[in-house]
């Protein structure tokens, strides 16, 4: 039979990349790269189906509301699905949404139904929903059959042609166009600050002396150049609110689009919004994703910050999220995605949010099994300083404990298997888990662990351009894995359970325990563990031979069934002790010197991104000096060097003449300034920018110069970068010496102090 719409024209057929997918309402606009790499526009309608369980009253309500907002496209139809946790099927009332607009207002009153009525498959988006009814994906290579009609390409049928378990894709050779402020984002768009713009040689600076004349420019060079995609800094929260502000100013329609059909009138936003999370602030900017071409802001992009380009692709192929989208997302975001598609191809009823809460404990019960990760301090008996020590890790310790135990939200103390003694249990806990069926957090982390251990092994294989690939999705997909755990516990994870999360750690404490008693059995001295890692060395503190180590490795594999490797094998390895208690060694700060001769430090002041650059070069040079030692008993021969060194970099401060830009202080405003209690650097840096009509928002990151930090005038202790390029070109000026002199010691102190014993005297002069 031929559809009504085939009778109105001829079908033609394309075929390409899926570039793009949005929607207005229940039109769907598909924007595909064909093979000479052309965009390509379609359209198509996808109305998305929700689920209604209750009673009949509320359902009979919710019904006749939907009906007013002329929102329910044919008529409901009672039907049967399967409950996500109880794993039993139940009536449902399935119902056809013809406005997908009317989603939001639902989820909006979803609180206030809770507990009462649970409606299922609403916060599905709208472009994810299509993809997952077509069994198409971002990037995936497509068939599409289509009428032309008044212009428009009326999508009839759209046929994958790439499967989404694909390791080995290609991907079009996209046009890149870099888009950024000449200097701080926070200074505007100006005729001081132009706008740059970088599409491969070709360089654009655009001044905004006479914004309209600017704008025309701007489009000139968008419609010469056609980029496929904009990569900005700062894009979201500065250059695009400004540049649309002028637009609708000057009435110019700007190009950004590619899809100028509707015309997009854009809502001006410029401030973003704060939480908290684990303890930290976290600043999200207002989004401006464009239509038809992609705008990544690398600065409003977790996924694009630590996967670049193509980690940020890899991981919107396999979420089905548009990459405009999953470059805005978390990684958890993408995970919650890829169990949705779980879910529903098995037909499980999707909830809004996780709705089995946690089970009741008692006090005993939560001491039992309410605890993290096992830690076993390092062992100080030597000063905290070791010879061939070696540092072996498990693999993805806690993702591959939920597959290989099934571990996910509706599996652990799961109604089907609570009388079963064959069920088998969770250390410590207690609790039970499923042996009736493969939990969706588990499937969906399975796919991901073996999609990555295959990108780990390519990458060994591979060299140059297609290394860099390689590596970038299997980092995407460790940040993913990374993830998985702590959405496990996450209050608002829809996949997510307390239980499952305590069973994790419980048998992640298991494995690591195990590891210790096989490295003791095999005459390994146990020094020191983190949750998954653990340092060892023979009793001797001889030589440690690495195939010695990849047996004992195999052997912890076969107790715990957990993939380990040797991470290094260290000539030394300093731990380092903690600055409140000396006696107490800190569990996750250390440093040392591979055989290869490479260095790792973690937890030190060259690692944090709070450091000022002068202070990192100087104690990145301090470690170099020391590399040069194969053994602890050599550092005693550093020290003039090191003397040398210190005064060196101690003469540059004196002098006065270190660049103001190697002195910058980052920090995060944890508040805003009227919740401030304490006239902190922090708050007088946001009061400094407020005066000059800069706003900081909780979670934004400010960067200051300390001037005098015990000036009378409080005005006049610190400055920030954004007062520093506003007032002065100059790239010095008069900071706090000694304030920086203090930093300068106690970075040099934190990767020395382990060696007082064999220092000189020189570094006590300094405290």
């Amino acid at each position: 039979m031929t559809s009504a719409l085939e009778n109105k024209g001829r079908v033609e057929t394309a075929e390409g990349c899926l570039f793009d997918i949005y929607h207005i309402e229940e039109k769907i606009s598909v924007l595909i790269l064909d093979k000479d790499r052309n965009p390509v526009m379609f359209t198509d309608t996808f109305f998305p189906v929700i689920y209604l369980e209750g009673p009949i009253n509320l359902i009979r309500s919710a019904v006749k509301r939907l009906y007013e907002l002329d929102a329910v496209k044919d008529k409901p139809e009672w039907t049967t699905r399967t409950r996500f946790y109880e794993n039993r099927e139940v009536n449902v009332l399935k119902i056809i949404i013809s406005r997908p607009s009317v989603l939001r207002k639902i989820l909006k009153k979803l609180y206030a139904l809770y507990g009462k009525m649970d409606i299922y498959h609403t916060d599905i988006e709208i472009p994810t929903g299509y993809m997952f009814s077509k069994g198409i994906f971002p990037l995936g290579k497509i068939r599409i059959n289509y009428i032309e009609n008044f212009n428009h390409k009326q999508i009839l049928s759209v046929e994958a042609l790439d499967d989404i378990e694909n390791y080995d894709y290609e991907l079009p050779d996209f046009r890149i166009m870099n888009m950024s402020l000449k200097y701080n984002h926070r200074l505007g768009l100006s005729e001081e600050n132009p706008l740059i713009l970088n599409c491969g040689a070709h360089y654009y600076e655009i001044p905004f002396s006479h914004p309209k004349e600017r704008l025309f420019e701007l489009n000139e060079i968008l419609l010469r150049e056609d980029p496929d995609i904009i990569l900005s800094n700062y894009g979201d929260q500065a250059i695009f609110p400004a540049l649309f502000h002028l637009a609708q100013s000057f009435k110019v329609n700007l190009h950004f689009d590619r899809d100028r059909i509707p015309l997009i009138t854009r809502k001006i936003i410029t401030k973003g919004t704060s939480y908290n999370t684990y303890g930290n602030m976290i600043y999200r900017a207002p989004s401006y994703p464009l239509f038809g071409r992609w705008h990544i802001d690398s600065s409003n992009s977790f996924a694009y910050k630590e996967t670049q380009l193509f980690g940020t692709i890899e991981l919107a192929r396999i979420s089905r999220l548009p990459v405009q989208r999953l470059a805005r997302s978390s990684t958890g975001a993408a995970l919650t995605a890829i169990e949705t598609d779980v879910a529903i191809r098995r037909g499980y009823l999707v909830p809004w949010q996780k709705s089995k809460v946690e089970s009741k404990k008692t006090f005993s019960e939560l001491l039992k099994v309410d605890k993290g990760g096992l830690i076993f301090q390092p062992d100080t008996k030597e000063s905290g300083m070791y010879e061939n020590m070696a540092q072996l890790d498990f693999s993805q310790m806690y993702p591959s404990i939920m597959v290989l135990h099934n571990i996910s939200p509706e599996t652990v103390n799961c109604d089907c298997c609570r009388d079963n003694p064959d069920a088998p249990r969770v250390p410590e806990a207690g609790y039970h888990i499923c042996v009736k069926r493969t939990g969706v957090v588990s499937e969906a982390l399975s796919k991901i662990l073996d999609r990555r251990k295959y990108y780990k092994e390519q990458i060994a294989e591979s060299s140059g351009k297609r290394a860099e690939i390689i590596d970038a999705k299997q980092n995407s997909l460790k940040w993913m894995l990374v993830t998985s755990f702590g959405y496990l516990g996450y209050r608002n994870a829809k996949f997510g359970r307390i239980e499952s999360h305590e069973s994790v750690t419980a048998f992640g404490r298991k494995a690591l325990l195990e590891a210790k008693d096989a490295s003791e059995d095999s005459g390994f001295e146990f020094s020191h563990a983190i949750t998954d890692c653990i340092f060892i060395r023979r009793k001797s503190g001889v030589y440690l031979d690495l195939p010695e180590l990849s047996d004992l490795c195999q052997t912890i594999k076969e107790k715990t069934k957990i993939q380990m490797k040797v991470e290094g094998r260290y000539k030394w390895l300093v731990y380092q002790f903690s600055r409140s208690d000396p006696l107490l060694p800190v569990s996750n700060r250390y440093f040392g010197k591979f055989y290869s001769d490479e260095l790792k430090m973690r937890g030190i002041a060259s690692r944090r991104r709070d450091t000022p650059v002068f202070i990192k070069k100087f104690q990145l040079q301090i470690l170099k000096i020391m590399s040069a030692a194969d053994s602890i008993l050599e550092f005693s021969d550093l020290n003039f060097k090191i003397d040398l060194l210190y005064k060196e970099y101690l003469n540059q401060l004196e002098s006065g003449l270190v660049p103001w830009s190697e002195l910058l202080l980052r920090k995060t405003a944890g508040k805003s300034m009227d919740e401030y209690t304490v006239e902190n650097a922090n708050f007088l840096s946001m009061k400094q920018l407020l005066a000059s009509n800069i706003e900081i928002q909780p979670g934004e990151k400010i960067f200051y110069v300390v001037l005098d930090e015990r000036s009378s005038d409080k005005s006049k202790r610190f400055i920030t970068d954004e007062l520093i390029k506003m007032r002065t070109k100059n790239d010095f000026l008069k900071y706090d010496k000694s304030y920086y002199g203090r930093l300068l010691f106690e970075s040099c102190r934190q990767v020395w102090q382990n060696f007082e014993t064999l220092r000189s005297d020189w570094l006590l002069a300094f405290k």
